[in-house]
């Protein structure tokens, strides 16, 4: 490990001074991005500050990363880190000696920003409650840990021709998006045995497809082989001319998901008879049962008797320094409570008494979100994105503004999930509903509109696309959601059910609004 981080450490020297050409105008936007990504930062909008993305292993945030990353938010007067969708964390308007300084001494502290963007491997998605979630058949993160590492340690030597995600679910929730990503591998026992299944080559974004689900259960001993064979099959029939089309997702269009998957099958044979890679053993949960005092949205009761999992949603995933200081400070001297962030932007306490879980809540309920429509996603989107179209943060707070002025709004709104562009780094086309930004000329005129979508969900092979219900001005959103929750109140239901069995409604209403 030592001699990687001496690699590690010389390619951000080189990165620094790739970034003061970038500042000076001696390389473009372009060729800037595409070896920032790689390092974990790109530059922002402005072109003059920059972003890092420290890649959290899986979510799993110890505390003394936690006060590292206190440490260089307060160094340099941030007033808020940002909590991914992505189980990562995000520093933003830093100059590029900061970034590329941080990036160091990230290195001495085992946390690593390296793949963080670019055409690498990202941080592998793990379920938050993975361990203490209840009927779960085996914990998988110890399996999330195990690639995101393999990953880590190969990523200097990996030429892809896009980003690879994997991500590991507990059971048939699928809340790390095993059916959504290019390998997803989902907990499951098969006459008692601990097993995975698997889909492959699903993803958002352009040409959006749901992963494909590979028939046969893996022994969780063999996810190395598995994960390896999809890299050596990405790097062999993966486009690296239009990037555009170079997505895993691609190819099984390109071949027919048959022939994709028996491909697939000769490279995971070829990696068992060439490999000798680490396996770990799958120890089955003790699922106890117990009866809970309490259970809500943001409080969940785990598999370990009298223990519970607070959830923490700071509004857009932006969680202000004082806020984190007050949660590392709660937790400091207890050694079996615990952080895993989210993949909505937010953070699971875990590991909690219910004594210990109300007051945590206490110290934190004024700056946290206790709504699903509260907890609505958004990606950072303008005016910090480099490629972002529309303000996707503003119209998040415009919403939840709107909706819960005067009130307390009941549940029946689902989280709504916002990408300031189509690229979906918020989940928009999976979601119960979605907002995706662009510019559309409307009777002559630009206009700063979002693409709605409604009704997608993501749980493994029940997993679905949402559908595209029209555009919608940006300024009117807000009212349109207000109208909506009216009709979801006056008949009684849920978002879902509503669309369900009153889309024609939902039709005309959301005509009212088109454009």
């Amino acid at each position: 490990m030592e001699g990687y981080k001496k690699v590690l450490l010389e390619e951000v020297e080189e990165f620094r001074k790739a970034g003061h050409k970038f500042l000076k105008g001696e390389i473009n936007k372009g060729d800037f991005k595409k070896i920032s990504g790689g390092m974990g930062s790109y530059a922002q909008r402005d072109g003059k500050t920059f972003m890092i993305r420290l890649r959290t292993p899986s979510g799993l945030l110890s505390l003394p990363h936690l006060t590292f990353i206190l440490s260089y938010a307060r160094k340099y007067k941030l007033e808020r880190i940002h909590l991914t969708t992505r189980q990562a964390i995000q520093l933003h308007d830093l100059e590029i000696d900061d970034v590329c300084d941080i990036m160091k001494d990230a290195i001495a502290h085992d946390l690593f920003t390296r793949g963080g963007g670019g055409n690498y491997p990202r941080n592998v998605a793990l379920s938050p409650m993975a361990g203490v979630e209840r009927g779960e058949a085996f914990d998988v993160t110890p399996y999330a840990l195990l690639v995101g590492d393999y990953f880590l340690k190969n990523a200097t030597g990996y030429h892809l021709p896009r980003k690879v995600k994997v991500a590991f679910s507990s059971g048939q929730k699928d809340t790390a998006g095993a059916g959504i990503n290019d390998l997803g591998f989902m907990a499951d026992l098969e006459k008692g045995i601990p097993v995975f299944r698997m889909w492959i080559a699903g993803g958002m974004g352009q040409g959006a497809a749901l992963g494909i689900p590979y028939e046969k259960a893996i022994d969780p001993r063999d996810v190395l082989y598995y994960v390896e064979a999809l890299i050596r099959l990405f790097v062999n029939e993966g486009d690296y001319e239009n990037r555009s089309k170079a997505r895993i997702r691609f190819i099984p269009k390109r071949m027919g998901d048959k022939e994709f998957l028996q491909c697939y099958e000769k490279y995971v044979e070829e990696v068992k008879d060439s490999c000798k890679l680490e396996e770990i053993a799958p120890v089955l949960a003790d699922n106890v049962k117990w009866e809970e005092e309490k259970h809500s949205h943001i409080l969940f009761p785990q598999r370990q008797k009298g223990t519970y999992t607070l959830l923490l949603h700071p509004l857009c995933g932006q969680l202000g320094v004082d806020e984190a200081s007050k949660i590392y400070d709660f937790l400091k001297e207890e050694n079996k409570e615990e952080i895993r962030l989210g993949l909505s932007e937010d953070m699971y306490i875990r590991n909690l008494s219910l004594e210990r879980a109300k007051e945590l809540w206490e110290i934190m309920k004024d700056k946290m979100m206790d709504t699903k429509i509260g907890q609505s996603v958004s990606c950072i989107g303008t005016p910090t994105c480099q490629i972002g179209v529309q303000q996707s943060q503003q119209l998040c707070k415009n919403i939840i503004h709107q909706i819960e002025e005067g009130k307390k709004e009941e549940g029946r709104l689902p989280s709504l999930s916002i990408s300031g562009c189509p690229n979906s780094c918020a989940r928009h086309q999976v979601s119960s509903l979605g907002f995706a930004g662009k510019m559309k000329k409307v009777e002559g005129t630009m206009m700063n509109v979002f693409d709605m979508y409604a009704g997608g969900k993501v749980q493994g092979s029940k997993s679905k696309m949402g559908q595209c219900y029209g555009t919608l001005p940006a300024d009117k959103i807000p009212e349109f959601i207000q109208r909506l929750l009216e009709e979801l109140e006056k008949e009684e239901m849920s978002f879902e059910t509503f669309l369900e069995e009153k889309e024609e409604k939902f039709l005309n209403l959301t005509k009212e609004y088109r454009v």
